[in-house]
């Protein structure tokens, strides 16, 4: 039987099933959720990983269908809230993890996402007057119901490492979390080459998608690496 918070999310993935089949699934998004949910639980996490990957592509097409303004207001608006939760994840590995390596890379985590927030912060008032709250309403209400999945399954993942035992089994649940974190990401930041209107933004999502599929390519390594099945 789901629990209320897995009914919830399954309520507001199920418009994504909807979406044409995914081919940017990567082997770790099926794993994701089992470093904190019930064995029992494991094939409906699986879908819901697939359903969120879905949901961020079909994001990221909404996102390059707007104005370019509309675009970088909106992008700007669903980034900064994505970075911060980035942010919050990579602190849990810091005071819970065990792995140097690891370490390093959630303190690079903080430092880079928290100035590209900063930036982005900034961009919207210089550019459009507008706070990061301010600018959340004025996205198209079509495109928020399809950012609302992944911000749930943000908040979810968040609140479910709380739950996950220090040590190595926490440096385990936090990459297989950050993994699909940083996709949904880099996925959304492919809206914005050849649509964003200044030239800051799209170098920035460049930069995003880069740096993100860098980091869960070392991710998955270790994960290989460091709990083979």
């Amino acid at each position: 039987m789901l629990s209320p918070a897995r009914r919830a999310m399954a309520a507001v993935l199920a418009p994504a099933a909807l979406a044409a089949p995914l081919s940017l699934a990567s082997p770790a998004l099926a794993a994701t959720h089992r470093s904190v949910l019930s064995a029992g639980a494991t094939t409906q996490a699986d879908q819901d990983e697939t359903l969120l990957l879905q949901s961020a592509r079909k994001y990221a097409v909404a996102l390059g269908n707007l104005p370019g303004p509309a675009l970088e207001q909106a992008f700007l608006a669903g980034m900064i809230p994505h970075h911060a939760a980035a942010v919050a994840m990579a602190r849990q590995e810091l005071a819970r993890g065990s792995r140097p390596e690891l370490k390093a890379m959630a303190q690079n985590i903080i430092s880079s996402q928290n100035k590209e927030i900063s930036r982005m912060t900034g961009w919207l008032h210089t550019w459009y007057a507008l706070t990061p709250e301010s600018a959340r309403t004025r996205v198209p209400h079509t495109v928020q119901l399809l950012r609302t999945p992944i911000t749930t399954w943000m908040d979810m993942t968040t609140a479910q490492l709380s739950t996950v035992p220090p040590g190595a089994r926490f440096d385990q649940a936090f990459m297989q979390a950050m993994i699909p974190h940083h996709e949904t990401a880099a996925i959304a930041s492919t809206a914005v080459p050849g649509h964003a209107t200044h030239e800051a933004l799209t170098t920035l999502a460049q930069q995003i998608v880069a740096a993100q599929n860098a980091q869960v390519e070392q991710m998955r390594t270790w994960l290989h690496d460091w709990y083979p099945s």
